[in-house]
C-alpha cells in the first residue's frame, strides 16, 4: 500500500497565543487557501481511500480532496491529535470537551462515513487530556488497523491528520528515523508525507512535501 499522511491546513490556533486557543478550531484564511491546492494534487495521485481525523480542521482540510477525487471519506476517531479534544493549556490545566458528534459531522460534511465509535456524546466524550501511555496504545492500534486492512494491497490511502500525531505514527512505522524537529524541521501545514508499506516493511518515499503549494502559502510553526 501507499500511505499519504497529510497535515491539516493552518488552523485558527496556529495563529494564536497558547492561552487564546480553542478546543476545536477551524482553518484560517491562509489555511483554507492552502488546502485548496491539495485537491488537484491528489486528483493526480488517484487515491483509493480517504480517511480523516474527526477534528474540524482536519475535516475542512479533507473537503478539497473529497471534491477532487470523488471519494466518500471515512472518519476514524483514533486519528485525532495528541491530547484529545480539550480546552485549556498546560499553565492552567485541561478540561475534556465532547468533540463533534457523528450527526454533526455528517450534517456539516456530507458523504462522510463516520465509524460507530463516534456517537451522540461526541467523538471525545469529555475525557481528560490523553496521557503518554494512552497515546502509545492508540498509535499502535492505528498501525495495526492500517496494516490489517490495507497492508497486503496496492491501494493508495490518505490520512488527514495532525503534526504531533503524524510524528508519532511515522516513528512507529519507520523507527530508524527520529522525525524530531531538531533533525527534520517543523511539519508544514498541508504538507504530505508518503510511505510504501507492507505488513512487514516500511519505506519513506517523501517527507513533509509542500511542492503543491505556492511558496507564499507556506506555514509550519504551530503544531495544532
Amino acid at each position: 500500500m501507499q500511505l499519504f499522511l497529510v497535515r491539516h491546513g493552518e488552523s485558527a490556533n496556529n495563529a494564536r497565543d497558547e492561552s487564546q486557543r480553542v478546543y476545536d478550531p477551524g482553518l484560517t484564511e491562509l489555511g483554507a487557501e492552502q488546502v485548496e491546492y491539495l485537491g488537484p494534487w491528489f486528483a493526480s495521485v488517484s487515491p483509493d481511500v480517504l480517511i480523516t481525523s474527526p477534528f474540524l480542521r482536519a475535516l475542512k482540510t479533507m473537503v478539497p480532496i473529497q471534491r477532487a477525487t470523488g471519494l466518500d471519506p471515512l472518519v476514524w476517531r483514533d486519528l485525532h491529535e495528541v491530547g484529545g479534544c480539550v480546552s485549556g493549556y498546560p499553565a492552567i490545566g485541561h478540561v475534556g470537551e465532547a468533540g463533534l458528534t457523528a450527526e454533526e459531522i455528517i450534517e456539516q460534511f456530507p458523504g462522510c462515513d463516520v465509524e460507530g465509535l463516534i456517537g451522540e456524546s461526541g467523538w471525545w466524550g469529555g475525557k481528560p487530556y490523553e496521557g503518554a501511555a494512552d497515546i502509545a496504545v492508540r498509535v499502535q492500534r492505528i498501525v495495526e488497523r492500517t496494516l490489517t486492512e490495507f497492508g497486503d494491497t496496492e491501494l493508495k490511502v490518505v490520512f488527514v491528520i495532525h503534526a504531533d500525531f503524524k510524528r508519532e505514527l511515522l516513528g512507529k512505522f519507520c523507527a530508524e528515523h527520529s522525525f524530531s524537529r531538531a533533525d527534520y524541521g517543523p511539519l508544514h501545514n498541508a504538507g504530505v508525507t508518503e510511505l510504501t508499506l507492507t505488513r512487514t516493511t516500511a519505506r519513506l518515499d517523501s517527507y513533509n512535501n509542500i511542492g503543491h503549494l505556492p511558496y507564499g502559502l507556506k506555514s509550519s510553526e504551530g503544531v495544532y
